[in-house]
C-alpha cells in the first residue's frame, strides 16, 4: 500500500471517528491498515516491551489495523525481521529502541512506501523514517526525585541496562533529580551492560542495599525485574520504570515513574492522519503525558503529603524546563 494511500485513510476514518472499528464489511481487505512491531525483549517484562505491546493493542483497538509483533528481536535478526515484515505488507513497521537504528536505515531504501518508526531514536537518514523519543532525561529525574526524597539512609541507587543514549540520559537524569530535590544524598549508579540479564540485576541491587542504599530504581528493560526482587528479599523499597511495576511486587514497589509508549504510538498514528509526520526527531515528556507518575497503591497512606507535593512542584518545573535534566 503507498503511503499516501495510507496516510488518506488513516485521515478519512480518524475524522469519521470509525478507524476500522471491528465488524465493518465495508473496509476491504485491500484497504487494510497492517501494523508490525519489533521488540527487543519480551512482552511480559513488565516495562520496556510490554508497554509498547500495550501501544500496539491500542492501535489494534482503536484503529482496527492487523497488528503483528516480534518479541526479544536479537542485534543479528534486526534486519531480517524488517525486510520480511516489509515483504508481508505491513504499511508501519515500528523499531523498539535506538538499537534497531542501523537496521531500519539498511532496510528503508529498499521500501519508500513504508513508514518505519524508531522509538528512542536520534538520526532518521531517510524520507520514510521518523524517530520518537520518550523524554528518559525527565523519567529518570523524576525516579531520582522520589528516591531522594523518601531515603531514610541518605543513600539510593540506579541500575541500567545496556550503555546505550536513552538509558545513560535516564541514569544521568535520576542522579540529577536526586541531588536536586536532596543535594546531600549519596547516589550509587551501575550500568549491568544487559537487559536481560535478571540475575545480574538482583546481584546489583543488592551490592547496592549492602553498600547502604533503602531504595533503588532500575531502567534496565526486563533485568530490571531483578532488582525490584533484590528489593524485595532485603526488604527495601524499589521505584519503578517505564510500566507501573507496583503489581510486580505491591508491598515493594512504592511508585513508578512511567514512559507512556501508547502516547508516542497515538501521536505517530495522529501525525501520519495529518499527513504531517516528517522524517526528523520528536520528543514528548512530561507535558505530553509521556512521563507520569503512576498511583501510589498501598503506599498511598505511607507517603507524606509533603513528599508528594514536593514531587508534583518538581513535575511542573520539569515541564516548565525550569530545571536542568540532563548534564
Amino acid at each position: 500500500m503507498k503511503r499516501g494511500v495510507v496516510l488518506a485513510i488513516l485521515f478519512f476514518l480518524l475524522a469519521a471517528g470509525m478507524l476500522f472499528a471491528a465488524g465493518s464489511q465495508e473496509a476491504s481487505e485491500e484497504e487494510a491498515l497492517k501494523v508490525a512491531l519489533a521488540l527487543p525483549g519480551p512482552i511480559s517484562d513488565n516495562g520496556w516491551s510490554a508497554s509498547a505491546y500495550e501501544g500496539l493493542m491500542m492501535i489494534e483497538e482503536n484503529y482496527g489495523a492487523e497488528v503483528s509483533y516480534t518479541e526479544n528481536v536479537s542485534t543479528s535478526d534486526m534486519e531480517d525481521v524488517f525486510r520480511s515484515y516489509s515483504e508481508l505488507g505491513y504499511s508501519i513497521i515500528f523499531g523498539h529502541g535506538s538499537q534497531f537504528t542501523d537496521a531500519i536505515h539498511a532496510v528503508a531504501g529498499d521500501y519508500p512506501d513504508i513508514q518505519f518508526i524508531i522509538i528512542n531514536g536520534n538520526s532518521p537518514k531517510a524520507p520514510n523514517i521518523a524517530c520518537i523519543q520518550v523524554a528518559d532525561d525527565q523519567q529518570g529525574f523524576m525516579m531520582g526525585a522520589v528516591a531522594a526524597l523518601l531515603t531514610k539512609t541518605g543513600t539510593i541507587g540506579v541500575i541500567g541496562g545496556v550503555e546505550i543514549p536513552p538509558i545513560k540520559m535516564a541514569v544521568d537524569g535520576y542522579m540529577l533529580g536526586a541531588k536536586y530535590a536532596d543535594p546531600n544524598v549519596e547516589v550509587l549508579s551501575t550500568l549491568t551492560g544487559s537487559f536481560d540479564d535478571v540475575a545480574k540485576a538482583k546481584e546489583t541491587a543488592l551490592a547496592m542495599i549492602g553498600n547502604g542504599a533503602d531504595i533503588v530504581g532500575a531502567i534496565a528493560n526486563q533485568a530490571g525485574l531483578g532488582s525490584i526482587e533484590g528489593c524485595k528479599e532485603r526488604g527495601v523499597m524499589a521505584v519503578g520504570s517505564n510500566q507501573d511495576q507496583n503489581p510486580v511486587a505491591p508491598d515493594t514497589v512504592v511508585v513508578s515513574v512511567v514512559k507512556s509508549i501508547p502516547v508516542l504510538f497515538t501521536f505517530a498514528f495522529e501525525k501520519m492522519a495529518e499527513g504531517s509526520l516528517e522524517p526528523k526527531v520528536y520528543r514528548l515528556g512530561v507535558n505530553e503525558g509521556a512521563v507520569y507518575l503512576s498511583s501510589w497503591h498501598g503506599f498511598e497512606d505511607k507517603v507524606p503529603a509533603e513528599v508528594k507535593a514536593k514531587l508534583e512542584t518538581i513535575k511542573d518545573e520539569v515541564g516548565s524546563g525550569t530545571v536542568k535534566t540532563q548534564p
